[in-house]
């Protein structure tokens, strides 16, 4: 089997000496066009831009890629230097479409893009982008995409028509596979997750922030949390994000997601002396995260329950490590404590989680939060993190093939052998 080196050289891309090779095979991609979720505001959408930018840069040093970002300063560091910005909004509009045309390949992911449980408008949006994409670069690629769920019908109209305009659709999980493959005849491959690849920080700087947080020193249990508000689902036409420009977000709708957290939590640190860390992942004030666990953390024990804002996955990542368990009402955050071998739950508002947590041959470790909700399951979520605490095997072969699938991937997509 040739190697990618086998293949091709610094200078021409190809090596001259692959004549057969060579009439079956494209240039290997120099400029690449990334379109994303909200990487400057959700961590667990950085976490996924900065696995792409670091993985594709490491097969081709030389490519240039193009990302979108508010903030093209921390993007550098974050993406690396050869990362080239354009700000979102309309003033960036042209600077796309000619970063579009200027590419041999348009990354459409990954993340949930292809959903409708935010906004009935989510999902024509993104369709329409990529039928843009397309009409300027003849190869668009869908990535890792998160897909579902898809309730409405004009949803899943205009997602047969973002799949229709792609020349390759990974997804990120069995789930999102199912849904997909459903509106297209195209293959749709299954890529998890890239985030999966995000590497973490040095354990001195780890023990910095949980001396930071409160966390006594060699305490056990240290139980992390990173939860979402509750949003009961129903059809939206404006994104919340949009929403909250023009009125001040609720959190009356979470109430009873307190009430029962606060239960949960209580008895973990009356019956375990368990250290309580909150860790938000998506803080904008149309997310809340922040305040959800600011109001969790005051109905706490104070020496018993701290919270860290960490703005890095890598960070974020090696502080997972110094857990016994992570629950995650967002998903990115049991990505990162699963790949670096913390036991994790899952409370599920999104069948994301069901599919991240297959791939992990964990799927029993999740609960539903709409029936957390509804029936005030505390003692089967407190169930759920006491099998965690005593947890003593390991989904660390699993991860591994995660881990080499994406690079597999990584690999043939920019060596974009037919």
């Amino acid at each position: 089997m040739p190697t990618h080196h086998d293949l091709f050289d610094q200078k021409s891309g190809i090596n001259q000496t692959s004549s057969v090779l060579q009439s079956h095979a494209m240039p290997e991609p120099r400029h690449i066009l990334i379109l994303g979720g909200d990487a400057d505001g959700n961590l667990g959408d950085r976490a996924i831009l900065m696995s792409m930018c670091h993985a594709l840069h490491s097969i081709r040093p030389d490519a240039t890629i193009t990302i979108i970002s508010r903030h093209p300063g921390r993007a550098h560091a974050d993406y690396g230097e050869r990362v080239h910005v354009i700000c979102p909004g309309i003033s960036g509009s042209i600077k796309l479409c000619k970063a579009a045309a200027r590419s041999d390949l348009v990354l459409c992911g990954g993340g949930g893009l292809i959903q409708d449980d935010d906004s009935l408008i989510k999902v024509p949006y993104w369709a329409m982008r990529i039928l843009l994409m397309r009409a300027l670069c003849p190869r668009v690629v869908g990535y890792a995409l998160g897909v579902g769920p898809l309730k409405a019908g004009i949803s899943r109209l205009f997602a047969r028509l973002a799949f229709s305009c792609m020349t390759q659709i990974t997804v990120r999980d069995p789930e999102a596979q199912a849904v997909a493959q459903a509106l297209t005849r195209k293959a749709v491959e299954l890529v998890p997750d890239p985030a999966l690849l995000v590497s973490g920080a040095d354990s001195e700087k780890d023990s910095n922030h949980l001396q930071t947080a409160g966390v006594p020193p060699n305490h056990k249990p240290v139980i992390g949390i990173a939860p979402r508000r509750w949003f009961p689902p129903k059809s939206r036409l404006v994104p919340r994000r949009i929403a909250a420009r023009f009125r001040q977000p609720s959190f009356e709708q979470s109430t009873r997601l307190v009430e029962l957290l606060t239960q949960t939590l209580g008895n973990l640190v009356d019956k375990h002396d368990a250290y309580i860390l909150f860790l938000p992942s998506y803080t904008l004030a149309h997310e809340g995260d922040e305040q959800l666990c600011r109001m969790l953390m005051d109905a706490l024990p104070p020496d018993r329950s701290g919270m860290l804002l960490i703005s890095s996955p890598g960070e974020y990542r090696a502080v997972c490590k110094k857990l016994d368990t992570l629950v995650g009402g967002r998903m990115h955050p049991t990505i990162f404590a699963s790949s670096i071998g913390t036991p994790v739950v899952g409370l599920s508002y999104n069948h994301k989680f069901e599919g991240f947590f297959e791939l992990l041959g964990q799927r029993e470790s999740v609960l539903d939060v709409q029936s957390f909700v509804r029936d005030g399951r505390t003692e089967q979520l407190t169930g759920l993190i006491e099998k965690a605490l005593h947890d003593t095997t390991s989904p660390r072969d699993r991860v591994d093939d995660m881990c080499a699938r994406i690079r597999k991937f990584n690999q043939t997509l920019m060596q974009q052998a037919s």
